[in-house]
């Protein structure tokens, strides 16, 4: 909290301040004399260094700025998250200054500074050097310690779960209607079975989708209230409406896919959906929102660039960036604090999929980058099937590079299988050319 920080500094008449988290002190001596010698030698308000392994940075504050926003802004300096919010987003123009310093940079974007066991784990087993020795080389830490292993094999970071693979829509791009597996729902026993294996506080994420509409397996309400203690979201496209008694307070966000602005559009890319679920649903979750900012969740609308929509994109997002913010653009941090919330809260567009390469790619703008690099999908999730079926990939829709079945194991012991260690650590070392399905995969780029 910025407001804690700022009276820290006014009682010790401090006139810099540099913060570095002690999770990880992952920092050579004479980078932060460096940056600091480049802080004050433009007279800048404030400093980061950027690019390092998350939790791994530091800032360089000028008491002056941090009292100035203490005086001026209260509120926001005590709410978690506000000084972060107001140097992104500054209510003056302070001078602000970056430090780019790593040579190398991590192989996968993760935030070490969570409390978490997965964390503390990761560190306790990579040992490589002393972080406190004088020598100390952060770039050989993150080449030789095999943190991303300990990392990756701790447990999945997200955990997408498919309740139902049926659905009554052929949306254009959708690889529904070829797909080959049976068709099926996941049972209430075995997904409480599986959440069972995670507590309170473990830093995974459930996302219910898949390649059906949730909102048509009749025991979804049930799942999603047992996943209330962690981070969740719903992607539908509310092909029907939730009941009554649906467990709202118990996600985070709901996903709502349209492709379209009106319901002409919307039915030609999407039949078998239904637009008026769509505009009857934000009637209704616009004054539960008001009534209830913080348990209610946040909802958004996303866009699939493709063929189709190519000419819509533009009006989408003019349309949508005056009733949302586009999404992380500010982390979702509503300041003043009695503003209310927006009809919708986030918009986004989102990237074609080809889905294993089983269809070609129709828009005119690629999302991938063209280096390849190790896919976030592969290390740090895990996709179950609404039969059980625990596969490595959420694009993997017919279910074919299958790890287990939640019927026989649980997803732990899945994960920590030998055959599925051996995959990510591939994936590490970027060894996908005799991997089938990932050697030529252009999806690698597009988490869910």
């Amino acid at each position: 909290m910025g407001a804690a920080f700022a009276q820290v500094v006014e009682e010790t008449s401090w006139a810099t301040a540099i913060v570095m988290p002690l999770i990880n002190l992952l920092i050579e001596p004479s980078s932060v004399f460096s940056s600091l010698d480049l802080h004050k030698r433009e007279g800048f308000d404030f400093c980061c260094a950027e690019e390092r392994l998350c939790g791994a940075a530091w800032y360089i504050f000028e008491a002056d700025l941090l009292k100035g926003l203490l005086r001026s802004h209260e509120d926001l300096m005590w709410a978690r998250g506000g000084l972060s919010w107001a140097l992104r987003k500054p209510l003056y123009p302070f001078k602000a200054g970056a430090y780019h310093c790593p040579r190398i940079r991590p192989a996968i974007a993760v935030d070490m500074r969570l409390n978490s066991m997965r964390a503390l784990y990761t560190l306790a087993n990579a040992r490589s050097g002393n972080f406190a020795a004088p020598d100390f080389s952060y770039e050989e830490w993150l080449s030789s310690s095999l943190w991303e292993q300990y990392y990756t094999d701790f447990s999945p970071l997200i955990i997408n779960v498919e309740p139902t693979n049926n659905c009554n829509a052929d949306c254009y791009g959708c690889v529904n209607k070829q797909m080959q597996r049976e068709r099926s729902q996941l049972s209430y026993q075995t997904f409480a079975a599986l959440i069972a294996e995670f507590r309170k506080g473990d830093d995974c994420r459930w996302v219910f989708s898949g390649m059906g509409e949730p909102l048509l397996n009749p025991e979804l309400h049930r799942m999603i209230t047992l996943a209330a203690p962690f981070s969740s979201m719903l992607i539908t496209s509310l092909q029907k409406m939730p009941a009554g008694d649906f467990p709202y307070d118990a996600l985070d966000h709901i996903r709502i896919s349209t492709d379209a602005l009106e319901a002409e559009s919307f039915e030609k890319l999407r039949p078998g959906c239904s637009w008026s679920n769509i505009e009857n649903f934000l009637n209704l979750a616009r004054p539960q929102k008001l009534a209830d900012p913080q348990g209610f969740p946040e909802i958004g609308i996303t866009m699939v660039r493709h063929a189709e929509t190519e000419l819509q994109v533009q009006p989408f997002i003019n349309y949508w960036k005056q009733v949302a913010k586009p999404i992380y653009r500010e982390n979702f941090f509503r300041w003043p604090f009695d503003l209310p919330p927006d009809r919708v809260q986030w918009y986004q567009i989102l990237g074609e999929a080809s889905f294993n390469n089983s269809r070609a790619r129709t828009s005119k703008v690629d999302f991938t980058p063209v280096r390849r690099r190790p896919c976030r999908n592969a290390l740090l999730s895990a996709t179950v099937l609404s039969d059980g079926s625990v596969t490595v990939c959420p694009y993997d829709f017919e279910g074919r590079q299958v790890f287990g079945n939640l019927k026989e194991n649980t997803l732990r012991e899945i994960w920590n299988s030998e055959k599925y260690c051996s995959f990510r650590r591939r994936h590490l070392a970027l060894e996908f050319a005799d991997v089938k399905f990932c050697n030529n995969c252009s999806d690698w780029y597009h988490p869910i």
